[in-house]
């Protein structure tokens, strides 16, 4: 019996000593991954330090970029002298040296940053002007009617338009829209130097100032453009004709394109580059009577359009232009002995004024 219970104590006292070698083992496993999870965490940080480091420079790093060697003085770039002042993780590749593109701030951004101000003020949608669209039938104006020629034998010159506008149709005198230049320009250049007529006084221009007043085409369009080439070409017959019945000593075409549907009846073709200058066409006769003894014709003068809408010569040019013609005109008054106005008929008002009818 006792050498039984002897080693049965044995036997249980080295259980108990294996039990709290075991337990000494499982303390020891347990502290050493404690340690090694702390020294990870350690490096985790360490890493997120480095990668601050790389987004924000130390001060000494940035303040390196503004030293200047001994032996050049060029600057090294400052995110050069930053990355080489950072030691390397061991197993991450080395940084280099080329500094990141930066990006370009949004729209948003940019605006954010300006100053808030004043808004400028609204500005008004510019009015498009509007535009012939091309040929126009007469039937489209038939209820507005003809202008009726002004005109008389052996008038000193005869001003020939394109045609009639609708605010002179409307109207029923020639040139009435107030933007047409043509009645100032008359009074300026000295065709009618007593005054500036109004539009109503244009039957009188042959009675008064051996002047007359006629058109290539007669019937009335919104502009040029609404007639046709067929149209214009056809009026220089008409118009020749007419001349050839009243005899004036000139012409004055009141427009380019009068005078060019004019120079393509004569020659068949259209003005080339060098053939033509405003003013007198010399060497050029309108309305010749073909036969020994006929008449010669009558000299030719070109201006610019007077319509408000035709801005490409300046008031000034076309004011020393007129001015030719209109000395022109008073020399032929001197020499046919005329006056300007020719009084007809007249009597003086209760003020004292001779009014001329």
């Amino acid at each position: 019996m006792s050498n039984l219970s002897t080693s049965s104590i044995g036997q249980g006292e080295g259980r108990n000593g294996q039990a709290e070698m075991s337990k000494r083992k499982y303390a020891d496993k347990v502290k050493d991954e404690e340690v090694v999870e702390e020294s990870e965490e350690e490096e985790v940080e360490d890493e997120d330090l480095d990668e601050e480091e790389e987004l924000y420079p130390s001060f000494g790093g940035l303040l390196s970029g503004f030293a200047f060697a001994s032996s050049s003085y060029s600057r090294a770039p400052i995110g050069a002298l930053a990355i080489a002042s950072r030691p390397t993780l061991p197993g991450n590749p080395p940084p280099t040296s080329r500094n990141p593109r930066p990006k370009k701030p949004s729209p948003v951004r940019m605006e954010s940053r300006l100053p808030a101000g004043p808004s400028p003020p609204p500005t008004r949608p510019k009015k498009k002007r509007r535009t012939n669209t091309g040929y126009v039938p007469p039937s489209a104006y038939a209820h507005l009617p003809l202008l009726p020629d002004t005109l008389e034998e052996n008038l000193i010159c005869a001003f020939t338009g394109i045609n009639p506008g609708l605010t002179t149709a409307r109207i029923g005198h020639s040139f009435a829209n107030p933007t047409n230049l043509f009645w100032p320009l008359m009074h300026s250049s000295g065709c009618t130097p007593d005054r500036r007529l109004p539009p109503q006084m244009d039957g009188r221009l042959p009675d008064l100032y051996s002047l007359g007043l006629a058109n290539l085409v007669n019937r009335p369009t919104k502009g040029v453009a609404e007639l046709s080439k067929e149209e214009m070409l056809a009026g220089v017959a008409v118009l020749e004709e007419k001349v050839r019945r009243y005899k004036p000593e000139a012409v004055c075409f009141v427009g380019k394109v009068a005078w060019e549907a004019v120079f393509k009846v004569r020659n068949g073709r259209g003005i080339r580059k060098g053939e033509f200058d405003w003013g007198w066409q010399e060497g050029v006769r309108f309305g010749v009577e073909v036969g020994e003894g006929r008449w010669r014709g009558c000299r030719v003068f070109v201006v610019p359009s007077t319509s408000g809408l035709v801005a490409s010569y300046g008031p000034e040019f076309k004011r020393a232009l007129w001015k030719r013609l209109g000395d022109w005109v008073q020399m032929r008054r001197g020499e046919r002995g005329e006056n300007a106005p020719r009084v007809l008929e007249w009597e003086e008002n209760g003020e004292g004024e001779t009014v001329i009818y």
